[in-house]
C-alpha cells in the first residue's frame, strides 16, 4: 500500500525523487520490474479541473482499466471513464536513479515548481503542488471536521458506512 506524505525538490528537468516505500510498491505491482529494475507506473491527470496526479502501479492501472472496459459499450459511464482516466493518462517508469520523471506538460498543469508533495492513498498516490494541496486540504478536511465534534474518531466510519449517508 501506498502510504504517508513526503515532500520532494522537483529539478529543472522535472525529475524528483520517489519515495522508497512507494518504490518498492511500484516493483510489486510491476511483474517485469524485476528484469528491468525500472518499475513502471501509470499517471493519471485527468480532467481540466483536476489539481493533482494520481498514481497507479502498472498492474493497478490495467486492473482498472478492466473494470472500465467491462462497462456496457457506448454507455455514459463508460464514456465518461474512458476519456478522464484512459484518455488523460501517460505510462512512464522510474529511472536508473530512482526517480521520476514528470513532464513539463504534467508540471504545468498542476502547478508544480521546485517542491512536490507525495500523498499515499492505499493503492494509488497523489502528486500535488505543496500549496494546493495543503488549501485543497484545508477546505475539504477542516469543514468536515468541524462537523463531526471534538472527539470524532474516524476509525468509527468503518462500523457502518452507510448509515450516516457519507458514502
Amino acid at each position: 500500500m501506498f502510504i504517508g506524505e513526503y515532500t520532494f525538490k522537483v529539478d529543472g528537468k522535472g525529475r524528483m525523487s520517489i519515495p522508497a516505500d512507494f518504490r518498492r510498491e511500484l516493483e510489486e505491482g510491476d511483474v517485469a520490474a524485476k528484469e528491468s529494475g525500472r518499475p513502471r507506473m501509470v499517471i493519471v491527470y485527468g480532467h481540466d479541473k483536476k489539481k493533482q496526479l494520481t498514481v497507479y502501479t502498472y498492474n493497478g492501472y490495467k486492473s482498472l482499466a478492466a473494470d472500465i472496459m467491462a462497462l456496457p459499450r457506448g454507455s455514459e459511464r463508460r464514456k465518461v471513464m474512458e476519456r478522464m482516466v484512459l484518455n488523460r493518462a501517460r505510462l512512464t517508469e522510474v529511472d536508473g536513479d530512482g526517480r521520476l520523471v514528470l513532464p513539463q506538460v504534467l508540471r504545468d498543469k498542476i502547478g508544480l515548481e521546485s517542491m512536490a508533495y507525495f500523498g499515499g492513498l492505499g493503492e494509488t498516490f497523489e502528486i500535488w503542488k505543496p500549496e494546493t494541496h495543503q488549501e485543497a486540504n484545508a477546505a475539504y478536511t477542516d469543514k468536515w471536521l468541524d462537523e463531526q465534534g471534538d472527539d470524532f474518531d474516524p476509525l468509527s466510519m468503518l462500523e457502518d458506512p452507510m448509515s450516516d449517508g457519507f458514502l
